[in-house]
């Protein structure tokens, strides 16, 4: 009888650290899954504004001014509760400089002159 109470102690301790194993595996199963995910429709966000910039530059003959153009006249659509869209026109016939990044990611501020253009430093 005594031998039998060690062997049912271990048997338990070793299906709960099973247990725990594949808890964990899912787990981290899970957190790839969403982060693919997230990467797959940050990459879906990007190429639909570059795709609309570049039709804009073609139909127009010159660069959208900004992504409210975008979405008034050509039906461009971006959450922008998901995505931090960073777009500066530089000139009409150069194309703009697009930046998106997912919601929760900061966009690291780039020192400028006093002229607003950026350090070199």
């Amino acid at each position: 009888m005594l031998r039998s109470v060690p062997f049912k102690m271990i048997s338990t301790v070793i299906a709960l650290l099973i247990s725990l194993a594949v808890l964990f595996s899912v787990g981290r199963i899970m957190g790839r899954i969403d982060e693919q995910s997230r990467q797959a429709g940050l990459q879906t966000a990007r190429n639909a504004i570059e795709r609309t910039v570049r039709q804009c530059y073609a139909l127009e003959g010159t660069y959208p001014p900004n992504l409210a153009y975008l979405e008034a006249h050509y039906g461009l659509s971006v959450s922008l509760e998901r995505y931090t869209v960073y777009y500066e026109v530089v000139a009409g016939n150069l194309p703009p400089i697009i930046d998106i990044r997912l919601a929760e990611t900061p966009f690291e501020m780039m020192p400028t002159d006093e002229w607003g253009a950026a350090d070199g430093t």
